[in-house]
């Protein structure tokens, strides 16, 4: 197994950008995997410079509903249409958090939920002998 963060609150690998969100790409015997996108698209000029073909990873997993897991969901739908999307259905809800000024929306671009490739899940899910979804 091969695990690279594409983006996190630090830059790692001189040249990357990085931004308060997370995405790592997986690599295993059987999958090419892509869990979360970080808050924005600059997982993807990550994964080009890392010399990582996102267009090659057959499944994303979301691992919850904020902006900054799944920010950049729909360019990477853009780039990769085939791969099938994961999230479980509590992910596409409102999510706010309290600031000074009142309730900020931190939820999922909606968009999200209308995407063709997008599976909502209802608990757990085998999708392989090498790959399972446990829900928290």
């Amino acid at each position: 197994m091969r695990i690279i963060t594409l983006i996190e609150n630090s830059p790692g690998v001189p040249g990357c950008l990085y931004e308060h969100g997370l995405s790592f790409y997986i690599e295993t015997a059987n999958h090419k995997l892509l869990v979360d996108t970080g808050a924005s698209d600059a997982f993807l000029y990550n994964a080009s410079l890392l010399g990582i073909d996102l267009r090659t990873v057959d499944s994303l997993f979301l691992s919850h509903g904020h902006y900054d897991h799944g920010g950049g969901i729909l360019s990477f739908a853009e780039i990769n249409p085939t791969a099938k999307i994961y999230m479980q259905q509590t992910a596409g809800l409102d999510y706010y958090a309290m600031e000074q000024t009142g309730p900020k929306y931190i939820g999922i671009n909606k968009a999200i939920l209308h995407l063709k490739n997008l599976s909502l899940l209802h608990g757990d899910l085998e999708l392989d002998d090498e790959l399972f979804v446990f829900s928290g």
